[in-house]
């Protein structure tokens, strides 16, 4: 009986330090984040926190291409395609012109793989100009 609890007591703790942590990798998306204070995006293991990538245009249809073409790229960097996303949270100036361009942002996800995904209306973004700001939690492969 003693022998097991020594040999379980031993597993348990080379379980330990077979799950380290494994540390936060942060990634720079652009030169303004240093400026700002953070960094466009966190890959904690297999999940990757992109920060919300903020994006203007001549309508809001502009503003959601200009997004997604940024975040598909920022996904492709990393070796992960739309399916793989989680979470999206969008921020808009303006809710009304966001829901008409729902079609242009469906495009996006492959197969209507859709995250869970929250639409909140603020009174404005970090830039003037910006009319749309969405981030996005990916479980990496």
């Amino acid at each position: 009986m003693r022998m097991r609890a020594l040999l379980l007591l031993g597993l348990l703790a080379g379980s330990s330090v077979v799950a380290a942590e494994v540390p936060l990798e942060r990634h720079s998306l652009g030169s303004w984040e240093a400026d700002i204070g953070y960094a466009g995006a966190v890959r904690d293991g297999d999940t990757l926190h992109i920060s919300g990538i903020a994006c203007e245009g001549a309508d809001m249809q502009a503003a959601v291409q200009a997004c997604y073409r940024e975040l598909s790229g920022i996904l492709q960097r990393f070796g992960a395609d739309s399916s793989q996303v989680v979470k999206e949270t969008l921020y808009t100036t303006d809710m009304d012109a966001l829901i008409e361009a729902i079609p242009d942002r469906k495009t996006f996800f492959a197969d209507a793989r859709y995250p869970a995904a929250t639409w909140v209306q603020v009174a404005r973004l970090f830039g003037p100009g910006h009319l749309l700001e969405v981030e996005w939690t990916v479980r990496l492969r």
